[in-house]
């Protein structure tokens, strides 16, 4: 049985024990001998105190083993450990930080330089300037007790945890999610050749073929960006002769204002369309980025401010869900970091006094697109020409828009579009209020046509938001505008400036009138959802009225989901069609889930549609995904069938995709290709479809680790993977799973954060150490087992390993052909080399299993 004694004041706990210890107790449980532990009270690294009597090791050499390196629980050594760090319990993300033996007890402790100290929110102004000048020293680290004083840390080895705590006086204030721009990443000088490929055939009576190739390009170079954006297509079919087009779509230089918090474009975009309708151009642009804010300041949301008596808990709670909670000293205090949460959902306020007292208070929150928080602004500004390939000349404008969080209850905005022969004037603000959000503007306008003559008008626009608490009701949206016969937008005046020059005489605008729009959603019980969505348009030259709407309803039975929904329609020339939809859902399988699909519509003309799918997904990581539909349609006297498949397969380098089907008449084929080409210091790479912002992985010698970033994505046989998707401005985790690469290598590290730019391609290299691994089952000359625990080194006296059970060592890092020094006391004749001896391995090939050799470790060889 197991023995625990504790010394005075200690106190029972469970040790958790470094690998090496664990072999230890794992040898004795197999061996059914007993062992006495004796756990003292904890020391202040978090760690437990073990002792282990030798007296209970099996007889032999192994007991005159020095084993007192094991006396500590979670026996951590010096080095660099990738870890969780949480400070004052808030994950802060996943760090390299090392770790150095201190003066006092066995383990390492966490070191932090002034790096990590600002990555965690330290304040280094507060500190004394002796201080900031030594953490200024390149290599320079200090256990955090010496850094501020009362804070404290405690290492989780098992879970890869540092627990970092240090007072709120120690702490920038700062918003949540906040990455400072100096660790912002421009990344490297970069091209990169995206492409979205497809071939498409079709026939029945006639066959037609259909090519298109999409390309997104760029290069960048220091802080800049330049992108193309293109397009090439063709056709051809058995009765007309093949046409083929390539389209330019945007062609720009790109790069940061980081004092302005916004993006500065030159070339080819559009503007942004947050007050005037977006517009076309050739020129210049700077305009807010709200990407570059920290996660919590993005989008709308109140600030709450209050007082607290004391030291006080305040939680925050937007129907019924806690949002945000934090303690405050007494006094004023102010929250203006919440996340934004949607367009409604008002925030309801209680603060728990020290002494037991609660006191709750409401502030509303609603939000139309246009609000913003208080004190913060947006803006844009644009010079150029106007970009439309149907104007026969490109006129030259100027556009700009402001928006200002006033109070937690207005915001502000207002803005100006000039060109020549127009201007437009436009104010308006956004209500916040506890009946829900309202946005009202009004723009004037004034154009002269190229006849001289001159119109003016204006336009007006009314939106609201609210989301009903008792009811669960949400008007997501509701926005009406009228404009009057006069008034003209810029798309619309250039149009009409440029009518008589391409037809030699005046020409009518179909104008807006008014626009309607609505969307309701509802929860009806546990489950269900009702939702109302419509709009309607009418101009003033031309009759009639332009009708959408939808009227949805979706619940679930167990794991059948079902939806019934009505979609309307009717054109300006009274052309109507409703269109009546019954959709269920029921997903299966066991280890390869799969989902049943079911859609049954009908239409106000008795065409009537019957379609049901199976899809689903294989492969550990989801890459190959596949689904086959049968279908069959009826009406006006005729019925039809058709069925069809399709399937797409991600790999690390490229997205393929093939389709086909076949119905009453007619046959279909087609086949994709999508990803992209980056090359990079390190040569080129094929990859997934990109994003805008990327990563290469550079890990040398560590093929098929998987990257956990993407589905299918693994390090190819160069070392080299492209991360397609990052967030700029923020920190993102990339993790690498050494599952499925080589045995021989070894991962220094397996995750990295980093913080890029918009654009930008960053570099993470990930450390490797290769070398041959094997296991070794050693034996003394006279064939008796090594002593259980004895140290194991190389040739440079670096530790490798310890002797486990059996007397089997794993070492990492071997040469083809060398020897190992065993050593279990201080004396000479305590240790032997063993010299080993691997079997040959083709350098190319990739191994997964380590290799088992035999062993004689003489004594006499280290005697010469």
């Amino acid at each position: 049985m197991t023995m625990l004694r504790n010394k005075p004041l200690g106190r029972l706990v469970r040790a958790r024990c470094h690998p090496f210890c664990l072999s230890i107790l794992s040898v004795l449980f197999v061996c059914e001998e007993a062992l006495a532990v004796e756990v003292v009270s904890a020391p202040v690294d978090g760690s437990s105190h073990v002792e282990f009597d030798s007296s209970f090791l099996a007889p032999g050499s192994s007991r005159n083993v020095d084993i007192s390196r094991f006396d500590r629980g979670n026996v951590v050594l010096p080095g660099n450990y990738s870890v969780d760090v949480f400070v004052n319990q808030n994950w802060v993300g996943r760090l390299q930080v090392p770790f150095k033996v201190g003066e006092e007890g066995a383990n390492a402790q966490a070191c932090f330089d002034k790096r990590l100290l600002e990555v965690m929110g330290v304040d280094l102004n507060k500190f004394a300037e002796q201080l900031r000048e030594q953490l200024s020293v390149a290599g320079t680290c200090l256990p955090i007790s010496q850094v501020i004083s009362d804070a404290t840390t405690q290492f989780d080895f098992a879970e890869q945890r540092l627990d970092v705590s240090i007072a709120q006086v120690g702490m920038s204030r700062s918003a949540r999610g906040y990455v400072s721009p100096e660790h912002w990443d421009s990344g490297v000088t970069a091209a990169i050749l995206g492409y979205d490929a497809s071939t498409y055939r079709y026939g029945g009576n006639s066959s037609m073929t259909q090519n298109y190739v999409g390309l997104n390009t760029g290069v960048n170079i220091g802080e800049w960006r330049i992108r193309h954006d293109g397009s090439y297509s063709s056709s051809s079919s058995s009765s007309t002769n093949g046409k083929s087009e390539y389209q330019g779509i945007l062609t720009y230089a790109q790069r940061d204002l980081t004092g302005l918090k916004s993006q500065l474009t030159l070339g080819d975009a559009y503007t942004t369309g947050e007050l005037f309708d977006s517009t076309a151009f050739r020129g210049v642009r700077i305009a807010t980025d709200d990407r570059m804010l920290p996660d919590s300041m993005r989008g709308y949301s109140p600030t709450v401010r209050g007082v607290a008596s004391t030291n006080a808990k305040v939680t925050v709670k937007q129907n019924g869900v806690t949002v945000y909670e934090t303690t405050v000293a007494p006094g004023a205090f102010e929250i203006n970091d919440l996340y934004a949460t949607g367009y409604g959902g008002d925030l309801d306020v209680s603060v728990l006094e020290a002494d037991g007292r609660t006191s709750t208070f409401t502030v509303p929150y609603a939000a139309v697109p246009l609000s913003v928080r208080p004190g913060m602004n947006r803006f844009s500004v644009t010079a150029g020409q106007v970009r439309d390939s149907r104007l026969s000349t490109q006129p030259i404008f100027t556009q700009g828009t402001w928006q200002r969080g006033l109070t937690n209850t207005v915001t502000g905005y207002t803005g100006a579009s000039l060109s020549q022969g127009y201007g437009a004037v436009l104010l308006g603000s956004a209500l916040n209020t506890r009946f829900g959000a309202v946005g009202l503007d009004i723009t004037q306008s004034q154009a002269t046509q190229a006849s001289g003559e001159r119109m003016s008008g204006s336009s007006t626009r009314v939106s609201y938001s609210k989301l009903i608490d008792e009811t669960a009701t949400n008007f997501s949206i509701a926005a009406y505008r009228y404009s009057t016969g006069g008034y003209l937008s810029l798309n619309d005046a250039v149009q009409v400036r440029n009518e008589p020059k391409r037809h030699g005489g005046e020409s009518p605008l179909t104008r807006q009138r008014s626009r309607t729009q609505v969307s309701i959603s509802q929860m009806l019980g546990r489950d269900g959802s009702l939702y109302v969505s419509g709009s309607t348009v009418d101009y003033w030259n031309r009759s009639g009225t332009d009708v959408n709407y939808s009227l949805g309803y979706s619940n679930n039975v167990r794991s059948l989901g079902y939806s019934l929904s009505a979609n309307r329609q009717r054109s300006a020339s009274d052309a109507s069609q409703t269109v009546y939809l019954l959709s269920l859902t029921l997903p299966f399988g066991g280890s390869r889930p799969m989902m049943a699909t079911s859609n049954i519509s009908r239409d106000n003309n008795g065409r009537a549609t019957t379609q049901a799918t199976l899809s689903g997904a294989l492969f550990d990581d989801n890459s190959l995904s596949y689904g086959v539909t049968s279908g069959r349609q009826s009406g006006d006297g005729q019925q039809s069938t058709n069925n069809s498949a399709h399937a797409q397969y991600r790999s690390m380098n490229t997205e393929l995709s093939v389709n086909a089907g076949s119905g009453t008449g007619y046959s279909q084929v087609g086949l994709g290709a999508r990803g992209a080409i980056v090359a990079h210091p390190g040569g080129v790479t094929f990859s997934q479809p990109v994003s805008e912002t990327i990563g290469i992985v550079e890990a040398h010698e560590a093929s098929d680790a998987r990257v956990l970033n993407s589905s299918g994505l693994k390090v190819d046989s160069r070392g080299y993977a492209v991360v397609p998707y990052l967030t700029p401005y923020s920190m993102n985790t990339v993790d690498l799973d050494p599952k499925g690469m080589s045995t021989d290598v070894e991962l220094q590290i397996s995750s990295q954060q980093v913080a890029p730019r918009a654009g930008a391609v960053v570099m993470l290299k990930y450390p490797t150490v290769s070398g041959r691994t094997a296991i070794i089952r050693a034996l003394q000359s006279d064939r008796q087992p090594l002593p259980f625990g004895a140290s194991v080194f190389n040739q440079q006296g670096q530790e490798v390993g310890v002797v486990g059970q059996g007397s089997k060592i794993f070492a990492r890092g071997l040469e083809p052909k060398g020897s190992l020094i065993v050593k279990w006391e201080d004396e000479a004749s305590s240790s032997c080399v063993l010299a080993y001896d691997l079997p040959e391995r083709q350098k190319a090939d990739k191994y997964s299993s380590y290799q088992q050799i035999e062993a004689i470790c003489s004594a006499s060889k280290v005697q010469e």
